[in-house]
């Protein structure tokens, strides 16, 4: 399934002939306040999704990260309720799709590593069962992405997986500039046509949670021409915006499911 924008897209540009393939169809987006951000709400057959426009937020204080962070710990909570997910002691899989070889590749894994993972002996103490993984690519890996998150959330009795990932953005202006969450699931590798298979509830053992941040842009997007093979471009900055939406990401899942939102406290500290 090749598609040619972010995660999701609203319902006003379901006909594009890049989401051809794409048979979700969501309502009329709605705009909400979130935090005091802008943001973007649809409903749809299979379930729904939230566009936070942030900005630049890599380049603004650390008080705005902090709301940022609050504002997707708030979304995620209310997607986690919406999924009727019973608390009963069964994990929570945190993956972080993509490869940390590339920057603009790099959110998934960059955020699963500041995910607050738990021991047998944590959860004894009252933890919360949380597991974290980094993929990989299926080229680093010589796994599908999609099979190797199955086969996890299976072995771990899983009953939520959280994904994570760098997604596509379909106009110069979404570059960077926001994050999106949804529970309809997450193709990866879907916009470079080499999809590594659906992660979503369709199709894995238990709901799937799925929050991006669109990190490249196709260079025909960008220019406003039609191309048949065209490159994936990002910014200059990638590797700080990514490195700022990890620590962004990590404490709103670590907040949401934890209830510990390690990360608030430092999102503007450099890494160890």
């Amino acid at each position: 399934m090749l598609r040619s924008s972010d995660l999701f897209i609203e319902s006003v540009e379901t006909g594009e002939a890049g989401e051809a393939a794409a048979p979700i169809r969501f309502s009329d987006p709605e705009r909400v306040w979130l935090e005091g951000f802008d943001a973007v709400r649809a409903a749809g057959d299979t379930g729904g999704y939230h566009s936070v426009l942030c900005g630049e937020i890599w380049l603004s204080p650390p008080e705005d990260r902090g709301r940022l962070s609050r504002a997707l710990r708030a979304l995620v909570s209310q997607y986690r309720r919406r999924m009727h997910r019973a608390d009963d002691g069964a994990p929570i899989l945190v993956a972080g799709l993509g490869t940390e070889r590339m920057a603009a590749d790099a959110l998934g894994p960059r955020t699963a590593a500041r995910i607050l993972a738990s021991t047998d002996e944590m959860r004894r103490a009252g933890m919360s069962a949380v597991c974290a993984v980094k993929t990989g690519i299926p080229r680093e890996t010589g796994m599908d992405t999609a099979s190797l998150v199955k086969a996890l959330a299976r072995e771990t009795g899983a009953s939520l997986i959280v994904t994570v990932d760098s997604l596509t953005a379909r106009s110069r202006e979404r570059l960077g500039t926001l994050v999106q969450i949804t529970d309809c699931g997450v193709t990866p590798g879907s916009a470079l046509a080499h999809s590594s298979g659906e992660i979503s509830a369709r199709t894995m053992p238990c709901p799937v949670l799925s929050l991006g941040v669109p990190t490249v842009i196709r260079s025909d997007v960008l220019a406003g021409e039609t191309a048949d093979d065209p490159m994936f471009v990002s910014r200059a900055d990638t590797d700080a915006m990514v490195t700022a939406y990890a620590r962004i990401l990590a404490a709103a899942i670590n907040g949401a499911f934890s209830g510990n939102a390690a990360g608030n406290g430092i999102i503007g500290a450099p890494d160890a």
